[in-house]
């Protein structure tokens, strides 16, 4: 090395030290970085569950000598131990490596990529991939690689960080880590975006789940098939957050045996996602797979019966680790660049996956939501208003355990109608269809059922407002004289029927009219719903006109006396409202300036620490935010240390 070099060297060194771990984690395994600045690493590697360390090129070096046909090798730790590596596999076995002491024995990995053998590597591949799914593209890099040599040390992590950045290990090692009781955050949402684009494919630039779902959906669910036809199956119902996604899944693979087998186990131990899309796929292919007619109404039932209030409810703990994936993924920014319905695609499919593994735990519901929601919920709740800028008709609360269990009951009735020939006559027909005493219509508490999924937020609702309705709306906003209730037929069909701009520019006039008075206001809650009604009004119809007028409407109430609510109210009601405004910069000045006002508002109590939390988040989520919240930071951040 020459003194050039060698300084170079020690100044990477050097600068590598104030360098964040990640990043610095990312340049160590960058092959060109580390021969550019000439770089020597060494790298130790602990053994599975053990406290056993040895430096990584000893171990391979030793491994290489065993493929090579030596019976054993001698191999110290750091610790100075020695141990005694050995291939105790048959002949014509892969590699079974096993590390033993005295008193301990460890089993490691399949090191065969290390081998001067071809078709040891290339074996070693084709098993590995077969077994955890390996992506074709994948498969290809690493074949290509495998057929001319052995993997270097530093490509051997490389290799089998790819291996682990699957579904199929994902879920193995979740389950692994439940039953050691010691899961962490990022075993269970992997800090990784190929990971999730090999859970739900990779986001082709669909403006819609319906395109998404006919697109990279149906190659995603055709690829798994192919797989491995049962295995691949319950993988594709991980994506059943959306009807569109399991009108693509097919049956075509599936022999009798392997179809009764995944419905007897989705029904005795699947996740809640998996249970609405096996119903779908399921009343879909009736006419041609009778043998799934007994288990359509006990999947109905699991569903319907949830105590989504008891301390078991199955929809408790879906709507907590959906909660738990997307708000990691806001708190990590991963995917951040990606339309919100294909995060929330990968965070309901992460969720079931998650699910699927806790079915069977000890796991105590109450408490793991309680935990999710201290730890996560607040990332998801921001992210998920700042999200409604693209996708303004899902709202954050209707992620609640009462509202996705209405949610999927209202896709029941919807598959029933469009099924109505596959479903014949008994109790089955009778519960999705009728209006008996144990029928979905009773059990629904309209309109939640109606409402939009957590991936239908970009859509116009396909519902046109009844004439009927209209006309009332038409009538209680152009009046002379306007009160609460003159508002409440509008703000009810928000997120049922789609509402036109002409209805908005009603409301925003009749508010003006009324000088930001609401006449005859029943109490605070009625004034809240309006108020997050109408802001819900302005987002789904697009009206910036109408959220101009709602944000003098909580400037009045806000400083009532009787009527005034909390600044945490007031912000949820100004960045639904800014959904109104769809560029980035008009949604950042409009939101921002509304935060500001608010941040130098009277704050009561503690309402200045939990203002500076969400506004921090938020910050994080838009980092655009920053230009028009600056001032309200430091307001906020003077208040906290008063």
């Amino acid at each position: 090395m020459t003194n050039s070099s060698n300084e170079r060297a020690i100044l990477a060194a050097e600068a590598l030290k104030f360098v964040p771990p990640l990043i610095r984690k990312s340049l160590f395994n960058d092959k060109n970085f580390i021969e550019e600045y000439s770089l020597k690493t060494e790298v130790m590697i602990t053994l599975g569950e053990s406290d056993v360390s040895v430096q990584r090129s000893d171990l391979f070096d030793a491994v290489r000598t065993i493929l090579a046909g030596k019976a054993s090798v001698k191999l110290n730790d750091v610790e100075d131990r020695t141990w005694n590596l050995t291939n105790n596999a048959r002949e014509g076995e892969f590699p079974n490596f096993v590390l033993s002491s005295d008193q301990q024995q460890l089993m490691l990995p399949d090191f065969s990529v290390l081998s001067g053998d071809a078709s040891t590597r290339i074996r070693s591949l084709e098993k590995s991939a077969s077994d955890v799914n390996l992506p074709l593209s994948a498969q290809e890099k690493w074949r290509s690689i495998l057929l001319e040599r052995a993997l270097e040390d530093d490509e051997v992590w490389i290799f089998h960080s790819d291996i682990c950045d699957t579904p199929v290990h994902v879920e193995r090692t979740i389950q692994n880590e439940i039953m050691a009781s010691k899961s962490t955050v990022s075993s269970l949402v992997p800090y990784s975006q190929q990971y999730f684009e090999r859970l739900v494919g990779i986001y082709d630039g669909s403006g819609s789940i319906q395109d998404y779902a006919v697109g990279t959906g149906s190659q995603i669910f055709k690829q798994l098939i192919e797989w491995r036809p049962y295995d691949g199956f319950l993988f594709s119902l991980l994506l059943s957050s959306h009807s569109a996604l399991t009108t693509e899944i097919k049956a075509d693979h599936l022999d009798r045996k392997d179809l009764v087998k995944a419905f007897d186990y989705l029904e005795k131990h699947g996740d809640t996602l998996s249970r609405i899309g096996a119903f779908e796929f399921g009343l879909r292919i009736l006419p041609d797979r009778p043998e799934v007619e007994p288990f359509l109404l006990q999947l109905v039932h699991r569903i319907r019966d949830d105590d989504v209030e008891g301390a078991v409810s199955e929809f408790k703990l879906f709507s907590a680790l959906f909660v738990l994936v997307d708000g990691e993924l806001a708190r990590t920014r991963l995917l951040s660049d990606k339309p919100p319905f294909y995060r929330r695609l990968a965070s309901l499919a992460q969720a079931a996956l998650i699910h699927r593994q806790l079915v069977q735990s000890e796991v105590n519901y109450d408490h793991f939501c309680k935990w999710v929601y201290k730890n996560r919920g607040e990332y998801f709740y921001m992210q998920s208003l700042t999200d409604m800028r693209a996708e303004p008709r899902w709202v954050p609360d209707f992620a609640t355990a009462p509202q996705l269990q209405a949610d999927f009951l209202g896709r029941i009735m919807i598959a029933g109608n469009n099924f109505q020939a596959n479903l014949g006559s008994g109790e089955l027909r009778d519960t999705i269809l009728s209006d008996g005493k144990q029928s979905l219509i009773k059990r629904c508490k309209f309109p939640h059922p109606y409402f939009p999924g957590p991936l239908e937020g970009a859509e116009d609702s396909p519902s046109v407002l009844p004439n009927d309705l209209a006309r009332i709306i038409e009538e209680q906003l152009d009046s002379d004289k306007v009160e609460a209730a003159s508002f409440i037929a509008l703000v009810n069909s928000a997120m049922i029927f789609r509402i036109t701009s002409d209805q908005s520019e009603l409301a925003a006039k009749a508010l003006r009219l009324s000088n930001y008075t609401l006449a005859n206001l029943e109490d605070k809650s009625q004034l809240l719903n309006i108020l997050n009604g109408l802001a819900t009004v302005a987002a789904a119809s697009r009206n910036p006109a109408l959220a101009d007028e709602l944000r003098i409407l909580v400037r009045r109430y806000r400083r009532d006396s009787q009527y005034g609510f909390t600044a945490e109210e007031a912000l949820k009601i100004c960045l639904v409202a800014s959904a109104a405004r769809k560029e980035l910069t008009e949604w950042c000045r409009f939101s921002g300036d509304w935060l500001t006002e608010l941040a130098f508002d009277d704050l009561k109590e503690n309402e200045g620490e939990v203002f500076h939390s969400h506004l921090l988040i938020l910050l994080h989520s838009v980092p655009e935010l920053w230009v028009s919240c600056a001032r309200a930071d430091a307001a906020l951040r003077a208040w906290c240390f008063r």
